[in-house]
């Protein structure tokens, strides 16, 4: 009897062993605990916000500089509010290029000298938008981002005739210009674009955008190729 006593004992404490080596040992008060690398990027914080400058290359009836700055702030993790501003050296469009030769022509045909006509339109932009950002752990963040607001243009008609500056004294030879062609203007303006994000803290910005400015007339589309660098906070 004391002997099946003893055998079932043994029997127990066996059994009981494996159970009592997996049972998870309780954390330690004071000891911190791993947490799992996705819940670690999920939890960090992102950035809240940009600053940077902007350069490069627009084009609409002739191709010419650009520069400009856009600051960004972050809603929600992929979605941040943008502000842009600044400059296009020159936007005038085919259209008005060809009208300003028309006018020429008209002049030297009617005076029987030589006439040239020519024209430039600089403009400055301000926008506000939003922008989708792919946040992810790579380094390369591609977006898109819309946005609107206000392209202030100046067009700047230049008339010779003999070599001489006639642009003030159109009228005395039947040319009368409109607001297609004189004077700056404010107009409502909009932009749709496209790009990649290099870098973390410091970054490299390559984007394509397409900018409507609602000039008299026709609109002026301007195609434009930015490169921008800056800081995320």
């Amino acid at each position: 009897m004391k002997c099946v006593v003893a055998v079932a004992g043994i029997i127990v404490v066996l059994a009981a062993g494996p159970a009592q080596g997996q049972t998870t040992p309780a954390p330690t008060a004071g000891v911190p605990q791993a947490v799992p690398v996705r819940q670690q990027e999920e939890a960090a914080p992102g950035t809240k916000w940009y600053l940077g400058l902007l350069s490069g290359i627009q084009v609409v009836g002739r191709s010419a500089p650009l520069a400009g700055g856009e600051f960004g702030i972050r809603l929600r993790k992929n979605v941040q509010v943008v502000v842009e501003g600044g400059w296009f050296k020159d936007v005038v469009t085919d259209n008005r290029l060809a009208e300003v030769a028309s006018y020429a022509t008209y002049l030297q045909q009617t005076q029987g000298r030589v006439a040239t006509g020519d024209i430039d339109a600089p403009a400055w932009f301000g926008m506000a938008g939003l922008r989708y950002i792919y946040e992810n752990s790579s380094g390369v963040r591609p977006y898109v981002l819309v946005s609107a607001g206000l392209g202030r243009v100046e067009y700047r008609p230049v008339f010779t005739l003999d070599g001489q500056n006639v642009t003030t004294s159109m009228s005395l030879y039947g040319v009368t210009l409109g607001r297609d062609l004189l004077g700056p203007g404010n107009h409502l303006a909009y932009s749709g674009g496209a790009g990649l994000v290099f870098g973390d803290k410091w970054y490299l910005d390559l984007g394509a955008r397409l900018t409507r400015i609602q000039t008299p007339d026709h609109a002026t589309n301007v195609r434009r190729i930015s490169i921008g660098m800056g800081r995320r906070f």
